[in-house]
């Protein structure tokens, strides 16, 4: 990241910004892996969206902590979602970079060097000036750390292809490091998306010539432990809908032919994540025609996806299903699944 002289900053000032609702218990833990974060120079924006419990309390204890190089902020507003509590912190950040942090996730020691590293790397290569890095994480459960779990398994999709395939599932990512002009540029989250917030501000960028770009390393921790039920996952799916609607009307000019069909599919036969959700539980209850059905549907919906494409072939083999169903259960065993889980 070069200053307003054209010299190189050693050390960028890189803004954190977390979004917080009733989260008193988990939300210590990733405050505290912000601050020890081996980068030398962090602002910490805290958003206590409204919470009820005692988050304010814990807040507090680590507004106090507030030194050189590990400047701490507490702000608060009445619950009005993430994207609006993210947004409050946007006006005010000061930093050459900003990423976001889940209240419940945390961020391993090396997190911000590793991108601000690739991020330089690019930068010197001429293209990583519209670039927003990231990298991999382990996902945590009730079962604990498995290190055979990314969070992320499909090959980063290249620059040219990244168009195409966000129309499919999501390829961005909110702990990545954001070069500041992003935000100017491409504006903030949409108050309006209350679900996928983060999915319909990527396709924005996406179509206003930003890419992406993945460290294979982990460097975060993610929580999967639940609190995902059946009406959320419709409202997920409506959110979903919400963002497409809003991509067409704003970029139809600008979309390939291709692009525009694979669009115009999502909308006309629903959320590919719904249904590979759905051929999830279908497995954990042992319907395996059903099953099928729901993969074939999100593979058709999802082409760049190998692992579904792979389900989806493996189900149309003899004894496919049966062979699904006990590895769906093998899994959901390894990582303490429990209904509070289902995605």
């Amino acid at each position: 990241m070069d200053d307003n002289t054209g010299m190189k900053l050693e050390h960028p000032l890189i803004s954190v910004v977390i979004a917080v609702y009733n989260g008193q218990d988990l939300v210590g833990q990733a405050i505290s892996s912000v601050l020890r974060q081996t980068h030398p120079n962090i602002e910490l924006f805290i958003v206590d969206d409204g919470s009820t419990d005692h988050t304010s309390r814990v807040l507090e204890g680590y507004e106090a902590l507030s030194r050189p190089g590990r400047e701490v902020r507490v702000l608060r507003q009445d619950n009005a979602g993430c994207g609006a509590a993210r947004n409050r912190a946007l006006e005010l950040v000061t930093g050459d970079f900003i990423t976001f942090l889940d209240a419940d996730d945390t961020m391993l020691p090396h997190h911000l060097s590793t991108l601000l590293e690739r991020y330089e790397e690019l930068d010197t290569n001429e293209s990583g000036s519209r670039t927003v890095v990231y990298a991999n994480a382990f996902q945590c459960t009730t079962g604990g750390i498995n290190a055979g779990r990314l969070q992320y398994r499909e090959k980063m999709p290249n620059p040219a292809d990244q168009r195409s395939v966000i129309l499919e599932y999501n390829i961005g990512s909110l702990y990545g490091l954001f070069p500041r002009c992003f935000f100017m540029e491409v504006g903030v989250f949409d108050p309006e998306q209350v679900f996928v917030e983060d999915w319909e501000l990527w396709l924005r960028a996406i179509y206003f010539g930003w890419r992406f770009d993945r460290v294979d390393e982990v460097t975060n921790i993610i929580s999967w432990t639940g609190g995902s039920m059946q009406s959320q996952r419709d409202r997920m799916a409506a959110g979903e809908e919400m963002a497409l609607q809003k991509t067409l009307r704003r970029f139809d000019g600008k979309l390939s032919a291709e692009e525009r069909t694979k669009l115009m599919r999502r909308l006309n036969y629903g959320s590919p994540l719904a249904a590979a959700s759905e051929a999830e539980q279908a497995l954990r209850d042992g319907r395996g025609e059903d099953a099928k059905e729901h993969l074939k549907r999100a593979a058709e919906m999802m082409p760049t996806q190998r692992r579904v494409r792979f389900k989806s072939a493996i189900a149309n083999l003899p004894g496919g299903t049966r062979w699904l169903v006990n590895r769906q259960r093998a899994v959901d065993r390894s990582v303490g699944y429990n209904e509070q889980m289902r995605r």
